[in-house]
């Protein structure tokens, strides 16, 4: 080993024992990003639709809204509940530049598909960012969420599918439910054919239009499978 490569090892280590072995949220020294006390913290979706990943009192096949109408999509795989610990993580990541709280329920959210066995398609898809939440931010986190994923599950390569927005609206978070749910396959694109199954990849899912819109447009582009995979689902 040179000189050179000595150093570097050694800074590697020093960075990790001083700012990587902390918890996020409490600072306390631990091994992962999120100590135990604080991962308590985090409300687990157990309870849920088993389509849509709804949050519900008690485990159900199929909530009333997918009863209704039948989604787009196939499966929406949610591990965690949009509240508590886990919304302030995912609102700081987005609105205040702290992209790195994101790592932790990424972490968990990849130990959920091991733990269940889950098999994901191979063909990875993002929600893309719309135009003035990237102007503002200066990145994309569902683009982030996946590389971390694919980092810490993906046993054979992952073909990135793009998807595009070709008619801008305001951020979802800012729109109300009604608002949202005006959002269609017309306001994505994809400018050729797609496999037949797709991974599409978000950070939460709340009324599920968003999820709904681009699952159909994947579907016209010729998918015909779309799971969803969120950190985090809301109960509305």
């Amino acid at each position: 080993m040179t000189l050179s490569n000595l150093s570097t090892n050694l800074a590697s280590t020093v960075y990790n024992r001083l700012f990587l072995n902390r918890c996020y949220v409490c600072n306390i020294r631990n091994e992962g990003s999120l100590c135990l006390s604080c991962q308590s913290l985090l409300s687990v979706n157990r309870n849920h639709c088993q389509l849509c990943s709804r949050p519900t009192r008690v485990s159900m096949t199929l909530c009333g809204e997918c009863q209704k109408k039948p989604p787009s999509f196939d499966r929406i795989i949610a591990p965690l509940r949009y509240e508590g610990l886990c919304r302030a993580l995912i609102q700081k990541a987005k609105f205040e530049n702290q992209l790195h709280l994101l790592r932790p329920l990424v972490a968990i959210t990849a130990q959920h598909i091991l733990n269940k066995g889950i098999i994901l398609p191979n063909n990875w898809c993002v929600v893309p960012t719309s135009r003035q939440s990237l102007a503002e931010r200066g990145y994309c986190q569902t683009s982030f969420i996946c590389t971390q994923l694919s980092q810490s599950l993906s046993s054979t390569p992952i073909q990135r599918i793009q998807l595009q927005r070709t008619l801008d609206v305001s951020a979802q978070h800012t729109r109300s439910k009604q608002q949202r749910q005006t959002l269609s396959h017309r306001h994505f694109h994809i400018d050729q054919p797609v496999p037949e199954q797709i991974l599409l990849i978000d950070d939460i899912v709340t009324t599920g239009s968003t999820a709904e819109a681009c699952a159909k447009a994947l579907r016209l582009a010729g998918a015909k499978r779309v799971t969803i995979l969120a950190l985090a689902r809301t109960a509305e």
